[in-house]
């Protein structure tokens, strides 16, 4: 009896659902009925050449000799170009039938549909059985199609980190200040402490005391971009994309200005500009680094005004940075000060920020607590029309922020900068 595939799958137990799910099992199936096929085709002849020699009086062929011509016409048999093309045929489906945007006839259907013209072929012996495969259907054959998956957010531009208003206290301007902060402070150049010891009956000292009065003027920082009215009414996650533009931009300025502004014209004074430098000393320190820059900057902050000064953090840029975390001793081995927390962050209680506002080789060692922001109401957008853009259904989104750093002239001996760290090192490790 005929042994056909879909019996074969049936003995196996295999459903064409499972088939369909899964085409590498399809292969993996027709691999085995191939074989099984083969079998039962070579016991059916060396049955069919047993009993034509067992009928014949001359019996010119013994069954060894009979089996072993039928084994070679077998293997010969199985070099059937039928199954060397649907062998290829059945790789070329698996490997497409992982894209699930090309449809194909599945490997079941194939087989399936070609399998009387194989077995044919293998009856016939010499005989081959050709059949192919339908055009591919891909997304070209859909022409002009806008049917897409739609991805609500919009991608984000990168840009720098804002620091240094999580270094300074910030504390709102109200209306009707006239935009300027006023302020009175010791009048450093008068100011004189006089106590000393006095003899029973001698004179006392006399110490001076002068204050003077200051202004800071608030200062604007501002950008805009013209847009059209429809864009905002029937665009608006665009349009809230463009106001997250425009206070970006405002804020990478506001962060740059409020480290070292000159405080000149329509810029802010900033804390680099008003900090104090650091001029280095000859020490002896035995291969000077960073965290012994830091410590010797810090002690030029607490020396004799501790009880005021603490300084909490070190603004450097990412390049000093790694310069610093990259030290290694003569063995290789990574430095890391036992006044040093264990990722380096923490240098004798000091914290060290990055901030691409610090130009590279250079720092600046404060207590934050001796700056202030004062603002006034913050960022803000409005909205306004100008030159010919009311006829043009045009108008212009503008932000803005009003604002100024205040250091007190007798605080700023809380912040010190170091010009250039290079130098400072080379002088740190110079004998005295």
């Amino acid at each position: 009896m005929e042994l056909t595939f879909k019996q074969f799958k049936t003995k196996k137990g295999v459903t064409e659902e499972q088939l369909k799910e899964n085409p590498e099992k399809v292969a993996q199936l027709y691999d085995e009925y191939h074989v099984e096929l083969q079998k039962k085709i070579k016991s059916e002849l060396i049955n069919e050449v047993n009993q034509t020699i067992e009928s014949s009086t001359n019996k010119l062929l013994s069954e060894e000799q009979a089996s072993n011509l039928i084994n070679k016409a077998f293997d010969k048999l199985g070099d059937n170009e039928s199954f060397k093309n649907l062998q290829q045929e059945i790789l070329n489906l698996k490997e497409n039938t992982s894209n699930s945007e090309t449809e194909k006839e599945s490997i079941l259907e194939v087989i399936e549909k070609n399998m009387e013209g194989i077995k044919s072929s293998i009856d016939n012996k010499g005989s081959s059985h050709d059949f192919t495969l339908k055009a591919d259907t891909t997304r070209a054959s859909v022409v002009n199609s806008t049917q897409a998956m739609r991805l609500d957010s919009i991608g984000q531009l990168a840009y720098r980190a804002f620091v240094m208003r999580s270094v300074f206290p910030v504390v709102p301007v109200s209306a009707g200040s006239n935009g300027v902060i006023r302020y009175a402070d010791w009048d450093e150049a008068t100011k004189d402490r006089a106590a000393a010891m006095v003899a029973e009956g001698g004179q006392f000292p006399e110490s001076t005391a002068a204050w003077a009065e200051y202004t800071l003027p608030l200062k604007k920082i501002g950008d805009s971009i013209p847009v059209t009215e429809e864009m905002l009414q029937d665009a608006p996650r665009f349009a809230r994309e463009l106001d997250q533009f425009l206070n970006v931009n405002v804020s990478i300025v506001e962060d740059q200005q409020l480290y070292d502004g000159d405080g000149t014209g329509n810029n802010l004074t900033g804390v680099y500009t008003t900090a104090q430098t650091f001029t280095a000393t000859a020490q002896g320190i035995t291969d000077a680094n960073y965290y012994d820059l830091i410590v010797k900057v810090s002690e030029v902050i607490t020396n004799g005004q501790r009880s005021k000064y603490l300084p909490n953090f070190v603004m450097m840029n990412i390049t000093d940075i790694n310069n610093m975390r990259l030290k290694k001793d003569a063995d290789n081995n990574y430095i890391i000060p036992p006044f040093t927390t264990r990722d380096g962050q923490v240098i004798a209680g000091i914290t060290v920020i990055e901030s691409a506002a610090v130009t590279a080789n250079t720092m600046l060692l404060g207590d934050g607590r001796f700056g202030t922001i004062y603002e006034v109401e913050g960022y803000n957008i409005t909205t306004g029309m100008v030159n010919d853009q009311f006829t043009k259904d045009l108008m212009t989104l503008k932000a803005k922020k009003r604002l100024n750093l205040l250091v007190r002239v007798a605080d700023r001996g809380a912040f010190v900068k170091v010009t250039n760290i290079s130098d400072a090192l080379a002088t740190l490790a110079t004998a005295p």
